[in-house]
């Protein structure tokens, strides 16, 4: 299997290619999507599981437009969990402690090290701006989900960048469901 997907399809005289999307990127793999008049194409390369272990494969599905019941695409926020979040929280505390006992004098700190006022508040930066990271990261995923037929649900997680988004809401644009 090649790794454009027009070499890989066959279309009719009378289908018509409305979009090729190539640089998706999904969470995992690499993910590209054709849209044609009759069907809509989906071809992904990475590591999938694959009876119980982690196999490199190429997939490839065709979904016939007019089977298509459902589109839905949304986009998920996961926040850290509570306790990582407290416990950035105690660690902002305890960096700030610091940063003012530094400050006052109260901790001594050798003189050996060169540009030494300044490295010691660099230090409790550095802690500073991970507690941050602990108590706001937010991971984002683009959810793009088909239904065909009865229950054929085809899901793709993608990262949520301007391309994935334009993409996904073009794709559920031109495809009418039943």
């Amino acid at each position: 299997m090649k790794n454009n997907i027009l070499k890989n399809i066959k279309i009719d005289s009378e289908e018509k290619v409305y979009k090729d999307f190539r640089r998706l990127n999904a969470k995992g793999y690499s993910c590209q999507i054709l849209l044609t008049t009759k069907r809509i194409v989906i071809y992904s390369h990475g590591i999938f599981m694959s009876r119980g272990r982690r196999a490199k494969q190429k997939r490839m599905n065709e979904i016939k437009i007019s089977t298509i019941s459902r589109i839905e695409y949304y986009i998920e926020y996961i926040k850290n969990r509570i306790w990582v979040r407290l416990l950035g929280l105690l660690l902002l505390g305890g960096a700030l402690y610091a940063g003012y006992l530094l400050y006052m004098g109260r901790i001594p700190v050798p003189d050996i090290i060169p540009f030494q006022p300044y490295i010691k508040y660099i230090a409790v930066g550095v802690v500073a701006f991970i507690t941050f990271i602990m108590m706001f990261r937010v991971r984002k995923t683009l959810y793009f989900i088909l239904t065909s037929s009865a229950n054929d649900k085809t899901t793709l997680k993608f990262d949520v960048n301007k391309y994935n988004e334009t993409a996904i809401k073009y794709i559920a644009s031109k495809i009418k469901t039943n």
